[in-house]
């Protein structure tokens, strides 16, 4: 998986930048993008490249399986964002959003637990975190 982590001041909003060129769900979860505990600032989603809308999944822990459907498993995201096809969008969280285990994330396209579809083209994912 293509995911870089950049860590700076590079926003009054948070250090942390996060970028995974090819979110998907099929083969596994991007574990532990944060390295811990932090708040979760903004998140950005590109699916210009895809027909059908994606759902970027976000776990708080560090490490998810997409497959798992159990309530409450290692596959049940605590943030789930949409994209519509087409688009890239943009999710600003005002306050932010805290995360206690560092964040996990995957990109398929239903929103059902234990969704492991992934998109036909590559999803790009962005966040800024503290």
């Amino acid at each position: 998986m293509a995911t870089a982590t950049s860590t700076s001041s590079i926003t009054e909003l948070g250090g942390k930048y996060i970028l995974d060129r090819t979110c998907t769900g099929s083969s596994g979860a991007t574990n532990n993008v944060t390295g811990g505990t932090g708040v979760i600032h903004m998140v950005q989603i590109n699916n210009e490249a895809n027909s059908t809308a994606s759902y970027l999944k976000i776990r708080d822990n560090a490490s998810a399986t997409p497959g798992t459907e159990t309530a409450n498993g290692v596959g049940t995201p605590h943030f789930t964002f949409k994209a519509p096809k087409y688009t890239k969008i943009t999710y600003v969280i005002p306050g932010g959003a805290a995360f206690t285990a560092g964040l996990s994330m995957w990109c398929v396209t239903g929103t059902a637990v234990g969704n492991e579809s992934d998109p036909t083209s590559s999803v790009i994912v962005k966040l800024i975190t503290t």
